[in-house]
């Protein structure tokens, strides 16, 4: 009975063998392209467009980097010349304020490119956190003059 179950096995391994292919295809496709519960929760930061026009940036991204010590503010250039004043003005950088405690990181390091700003291109200045103001998780407004861009959220 062994004798005729060989031949019927090499026939069919072969399809049995590309049908399994293409279904651990489907299935690695199928996985990649949707969502799972471990998807990272959504990222928003708040506009405002007075601010913006004045400025010439967009507020993208608050972050705690380096182990907590640092507190990573980023932007992106909508208005060359206006977000080139606001680089250069190193004696009125933004404030940042944790919105649970109230504790300020104040003493950013800009990091001034050297070159032109291209709109578009996104810039970041660094902060002291201060005794860890600022936690990740927190929710920050960012005080710049007369502007204030409450509830960005920190990562």
């Amino acid at each position: 009975m062994s004798v005729t179950l060989f031949p019927v096995l090499r026939r069919y391994a072969g399809k049995a063998l590309i049908v399994l292919l293409a279904a651990s295809l489907v299935t690695a496709v199928a996985i990649r392209f949707t969502g799972n519960a471990e998807a990272a929760p959504r990222y928003d930061v708040p506009h405002d467009g007075q601010l913006e026009a004045a400025l010439g940036i967009r507020f993208s991204q608050a972050a705690v980097v380096a182990d907590g010590g640092l507190v990573e503010l980023r932007y992106i250039v909508l208005e060359t010349q206006k977000a080139s004043a606001f680089q250069n003005d190193t004696r009125h950088a933004p404030t940042l304020r944790s919105e649970r405690n109230g504790k300020l990181a104040w003493r950013p390091a800009l990091m001034k490119q050297g070159h032109e700003l291209r709109p578009g291109q996104t810039y970041y200045l660094l902060y002291l956190n201060n005794a860890g103001a600022i936690k990740r998780g927190d929710q920050i407004e960012i005080v710049y003059g007369s502007h204030r861009l409450p509830h960005v959220p920190v990562r």
